[in-house]
């Protein structure tokens, strides 16, 4: 069961990658912020998200209100805001762990063969009773054979430098190692979309910043789409190439990350953006 609520099926991300009528308009930029370009990871194989007027409810209250939004496949997007906006709700939408109130939600992928989504979480949940390889081998579900996924897990395990613990318990590692193997399990099966809900949070402050430098790496060398909801604005500056301030169920700001990479922390390009999308969110009212 565990396996399943990891896996989003590849079966049902077919049956949604339908495209739609038109790319919702673009609405105009801040004064201030860039408009230039986005561009996607190299050799990018990712999945392609359209959103139009989507809306999500829960017991009569609106959390997602009418929301347009484009994706191009294989760009890293940032989703910030304030507790209770709607980013990991309109992240579970994507990813179909939601059923929307209203709304289309179009995935295009550059494969012929479409690939999976997967997503990694603040917790990195791993089956204590399972050896590290095989808690990796679980993104993989029942595709090939034990050992074919085995020797998949060990070279995901490679990718984020945990080859050594391939035989470990979880319980033997620590808050950064678990969260490497949730990035390895999410990884192993190449997904064209990978969703990343606040998955450093709980982690230190020099290990956040290797685990940020990891992610990058993967992503830039696999040409994933990549969408990261996280409280933590720094983080998105870094990371992203484009960030989406969401605001009571809506889309108050879209801003585009002109910094080339790798990015270097304290650069003065960034510090600016990182102020100017705090000034905005420290501008909106409080929730009662």
């Amino acid at each position: 069961m565990l396996a399943t609520a990891l896996r989003v099926s590849e079966d049902a991300t077919a049956r949604e990658a339908k495209p739609l009528d038109a790319r919702p308009r673009e609405k105009p930029a801040p004064k201030g912020v860039s408009t230039s370009p986005l561009r996607p990871a190299p050799s990018a194989t990712g999945i392609g998200v359209t959103i139009r007027d989507l809306t999500k409810a829960f017991d009569g209250h609106t959390v997602i209100a009418g929301l347009d939004l484009h994706i191009p496949a294989g760009q890293f997007v940032a989703v910030v805001g304030r507790s209770g906006c709607g980013k990991s709700t309109l992240l579970r939408l994507i990813l179909g762990l939601e059923q929307p109130s209203g709304g289309r939600i179009g995935l295009e992928a550059q494969a012929v063969r479409t690939p999976p989504k997967r997503i990694m979480f603040q917790e990195p949940r791993l089956l204590p009773w399972a050896r590290v390889v095989d808690n990796v081998a679980v993104g993989l579900g029942e595709d090939g054979s034990r050992a074919e996924r085995r020797t998949k897990a060990q070279a995901a395990l490679a990718e984020v430098g945990l080859s050594e613990k391939a035989g470990n318990w979880p319980a033997t590692l620590s808050g950064g190692q678990r969260q490497r193997v949730a990035l390895a399990r999410a990884l192993v099966s190449r997904p064209g979309l990978l969703a990343l809900d606040e998955p450093l949070g709980a982690l230190d402050a020099l290990t956040r910043i290797d685990m940020q430098a990891m992610i990058e790496r993967i992503w830039r060398a696999q040409g994933f789409t990549a969408i990261l909801v996280t409280h933590d604005v720094a983080e998105a500056v870094a990371m992203a190439d484009r960030i989406l301030v969401v605001e009571a169920g809506r889309i108050a700001l879209d801003v585009t990350v002109d910094v080339s990479r790798p990015r270097r922390r304290g650069d003065a390009d960034l510090a600016a953006l990182e102020g100017r999308i705090l000034d905005h969110l420290l501008s909106e009212r409080a929730p009662a």
